[in-house]
C-alpha cells in the first residue's frame, strides 16, 4: 500500500482472507506502471524488511525492530477493510506494543527475533503458495508484460532465498554469539 500512495496509485486498504492469503485492494485504472510495480512489492517486501529487521536484531537493537513494528501495525489498521484484518492487526500491535513497552530486554529480543523469522520464512513461504494459478500477481504481471509468469516466480523465490539466508545467518551468528 506504501508503494500504491508513493506511485499515485488509489487504494482503499487491505483484507485479510479466510485460509491464509490477503490482498489489496486497488482503485480500478487502465495499466500504469504503478500497478506493476505495487503487485512486484507485495511479494518482496515481506522478506525484505525480515532482512532489515535481522540487521537491527544483530545490531542489538530489538527494541528498534518492536517500535517499527508496532508502527506498521498501527498504518495498517488504519488501512485494514475488513474485520479480520482489523482484528488480526489489533491485536498483533497490542502484544507486540506490550512487549516493547513492558518486556524484559531478553523477551523484546525474543518477540522481535520471532517478527524477523516470520518475515523471512512466511515471505518465502507466501511466494511459492501464492504467485501460482491463473489470477495470480506472477500470471497478472506476464499478461501485461510477456515476461513469462514462472520468470516473475523465480524473482520472488530469488529474493526471498536470499534475504531468508542473508538473514538466517545474522540471526544465527547473534545468536552462537549471545550463547
Amino acid at each position: 500500500m506504501v508503494l500504491a500512495v508513493l506511485t499515485f496509485r488509489g487504494h482503499r486498504g487491505f483484507a485479510l482472507h479466510d485460509g491464509g492469503g490477503g490482498s489489496t485492494e486497488l482503485v480500478k485504472y487502465h495499466w500504469s506502471i504503478g500497478d506493476m510495480i505495487t503487485t512486484f512489492a507485495g511479494y518482496a517486501t515481506p522478506p525484505l524488511l525480515g532482512l532489515g529487521g535481522a540487521h537491527l536484531v544483530a545490531a542489538n537493537l530489538p527494541a528498534v525492530v518492536l517500535w517499527l513494528s508496532v508502527v506498521l501495525l498501527v498504518a495498517a489498521f488504519l488501512q485494514a477493510s475488513n474485520a479480520l484484518a482489523r482484528v488480526v492487526t489489533a491485536l498483533a500491535a497490542a502484544g507486540v506494543g506490550w512487549a516493547a513497552v513492558a518486556g524484559e530486554p531478553r523477551w523484546q529480543a525474543a518477540v522481535a527475533v520471532a517478527l524477523v523469522w516470520l518475515l523471512l520464512i512466511g515471505g518465502g513461504l507466501d511466494t511459492v503458495r501464492l504467485s501460482r494459478g491463473d489470477g495470480s500477481d506472477a500470471y497478472w504481471l506476464a499478461r501485461r508484460t510477456l515476461v513469462p509468469r514462472i520468470a516473475w516466480q523465480a524473482v520472488w523465490v530469488a529474493i526471498g532465498a536470499v534475504c531468508l539466508w542473508k538473514g538466517g545467518v545474522l540471526l544465527l551468528a547473534e545468536r552462537s554469539a549471545a550463547g
